[in-house]
């Protein structure tokens, strides 16, 4: 067994923290390849900087800082495209009509339905639990265009400030926003056409 001068095993990484890692990574982005490659990019670089560990964490968590960073940098490389708005379906609300204008918070009457709404009767908060919902909704997610897959996921799931990302992505605020408001109503209609819309009649 190898120990380094700082505690940490370095030959137990991958049959202690590999798979949880691997479900956190592919959690986050759309194919299992990158998760892998974002698990032994993150086991390298912790190789490479094992001096500064300190020991003020456990392994576990340091990988996982060292993971998230990972991700980050992977949407980074993702959304260095110039801004494009995510196109909408023509004839539809455009997503101004959805949004208040002060905060940017959903209109009232806009407001999302509880999710055992139509179509789901009886299945309540476990909806969210359910391996085909989750299916469905990182389907939705794959359709954004890269830029907004990247805020999407910084903001909602990794839960970065909207500076952080703006500083990350390179994105203003006022493009922020409208990134942030388009990849919410597109998911919120692809999921209502996919998973929350009532089963046509026989």
């Amino acid at each position: 067994m190898h120990t380094s001068l700082a505690g940490l095993v370095p030959t137990q990484w991958p049959a202690r923290f590999g798979d949880e890692l691997y479900r956190y990574a592919l959690g986050r982005v759309a194919e299992a390849a990158t998760a892998e490659e974002l698990v032994q990019d993150t086991f390298l670089s912790a190789l490479e900087a094992q001096a500064t560990f300190r020991g003020q964490a456990s392994e576990r968590t340091w990988l996982f800082v060292i993971l998230k960073r990972k991700i980050v940098d992977h949407y980074r490389r993702q959304a260095r495209s110039p801004f494009v708005p995510l196109d909408l379906t023509a004839g539809q609300q455009p997503e101004a009509d959805f949004f208040r204008p002060a905060d940017g918070h959903w209109r009232a009457e806009e407001f999302p339905q509880p999710w055992d709404g139509v179509g789901n009767e009886g299945r309540g908060d476990v909806v969210l639990e359910q391996v085909e919902f989750q299916q469905i909704l990182k389907s939705c997610q794959e359709r954004l265009s890269p830029q907004h897959l990247a805020v999407f996921v910084l903001r909602f799931v990794e839960e970065l400030p909207a500076e952080d990302i703006c500083q990350e992505l390179g994105l203003s605020p006022s493009n922020y926003w409208v990134i942030v408001h388009r990849a919410k109503l597109h998911l919120r209609r692809c999921l209502e056409k996919n998973w929350f819309q009532a089963p046509a009649p026989a």
